[in-house]
């Protein structure tokens, strides 16, 4: 087992000469992980030396925590998982040298301290971590579960094998989670970062940990990649022919022609320069213009699927504070169903601009309608009648189509999903 910190790899033989680095790259494994033996099926198959190899312009970093420590927090007990993302991001910032740029590649739960990482470079005044959460020009995950009720489950099976007893009920809940992934995607969003998820198709221990919708981050563009593996070995191709290894040497193309790219003999920039067509999008997907969504309608779908700064209430306190203490369990569950459905479409453009139109003139109609019925002190009869009338009933029929049918159960989700990222109220608090 390796020791907790940071440590580069180096191609072999090892240049006497290295060019100047121009992306660094951190390895972060998960939990019952390890710096060297996640990334290895065997002692032939490090990837880590393999990229260090490939990409000479490429620093390689793998990092080591004590995972316990992580699966101590996680169950309710231990150092926190800002603590570790802190250590870690001090022991980034130590390095004697820093290529201008970096890219971040996380196994399971690591994923879960590579994104508080970038939150602390955001929130820290700490000039050298901000300079650090500016140079992140990408994000893999390999295997992490990131929102949802999925989360919890992977979650569960993780910590049972990993600390080998029943876990205690899990202190880190479904809304912190969903938190920091909104952060994560408001950061993406700002940053331009190319990101990239992977899940296993393979069961681990009797379960699939993490399938295909508890993969999903929720960047637009960035549709999770399937493996055929389980979660163990997702992150350790056996060969440079493995999908997961040719997957991530195109992730670092794509980065070094966004950040460095090649001068062609004519002296302007070759292949690796940007164009407004081709530029990679939020989720570092190029293969489609960038124009494939409307500025606007990004900003919105932006906007809705992050929590609101006013009324942190969460979704069950506001519809307690409501006197609706009754609809709490079919609203989360409503609100669940909506998230589902629209992570399911988030690749496609055009489902992107349905969702964000249908969540705009949602919030629209209720702030109009049902908002005042609140205001005035409606009772529950004369609230749900305005939000039947003025929100359910013409949201489904403006928005179905002969191809796509919104029905009324989507839009009641909708409205509970927009109260849960506090863009709605159900009360006058």
């Amino acid at each position: 087992m390796s020791v907790e910190g940071l440590s580069q790899v180096f191609a072999d033989p090892r240049p006497q000469t290295p060019p100047a680095a121009v992306l660094d790259i951190f390895f972060v494994h998960g939990l019952g992980g390890d710096s060297i033996e996640t990334w290895q099926k065997d002692n032939d198959s490090f990837w880590p030396r393999w990229l260090a190899e490939q990409f000479p312009n490429c620093r390689v970093y793998v990092v080591s925590y004590d995972s316990n420590k992580l699966a101590g927090f996680l169950s309710g007990e231990g150092a926190s998982i800002q603590d570790l993302a802190l250590a870690m991001l001090d022991q980034i910032a130590s390095r004697e040298e820093s290529a201008p740029h970096a890219f971040l590649v996380a196994h399971s739960l690591g994923g879960l301290i590579i994104k508080q990482v970038l939150r602390r470079c955001a929130d820290s005044a700490n000039t050298d971590y901000n300079a650090i959460g500016r140079s992140v020009a990408g994000v893999a995950f390999l295997g992490t579960p990131h929102q949802g009720s999925q989360f919890s489950t992977s979650l569960d099976v993780l910590l049972k094998q990993f600390k080998s007893k029943q876990s205690k009920q899990l202190a880190y809940s479904d809304d912190a989670l969903i938190d920091l992934n909104d952060h994560f995607r408001t950061w993406v969003s700002r940053q331009n970062a190319m990101v990239r998820s992977f899940y296993e198709t393979e069961k681990t221990y009797g379960f699939q940990i993490v399938d295909k919708v508890s993969a999903n981050p929720g960047i637009v563009g960035s549709d999770p990649i399937a493996v055929q593996s389980n979660h163990i070995d997702i992150c350790k191709p056996a060969s440079k022919g493995a999908p997961v290894y040719a997957s991530m040497c195109a992730m670092i193309r794509g980065i070094l022609k966004t950040v460095a790219p090649e001068p062609s003999p004519s002296g302007s920039m070759g292949s690796g320069s940007i164009c407004e067509a081709t530029a990679p999008k939020a989720g570092g997907v190029a293969a489609e213009p960038a124009s494939s969504v409307a500025p606007e309608v990004l900003a919105d779908y932006e906007y809705y699927t992050t929590l609101a700064d006013h009324d942190r209430r969460d979704l069950s306190q506001k519809l307690t504070d409501a006197g609706r203490a009754y609809a709490v369990s079919a609203a989360k569950r409503k609100k669940e169903r909506f998230n589902m459905a629209l992570q399911r479409h988030i690749a496609q453009p055009s489902a992107v601009t349905r969702y964000t139109q249908l969540l705009a003139d949602v919030e629209s109609r209720f702030s109009r309608h049902v908002a005042r019925v609140i205001a005035e002190d409606g009772s529950a009869e004369q609230v749900d009648q305005a939000v039947q009338d003025q929100v359910i009933a013409p949201c489904a029929a403006n928005h179905s189509s002969s191809e796509n049918e919104i029905t009324a159960g989507l839009v009641d989700g909708a409205l509970y999903y927009l109260a849960g990222n506090c863009h709605l109220a159900w009360d006058n608090g």
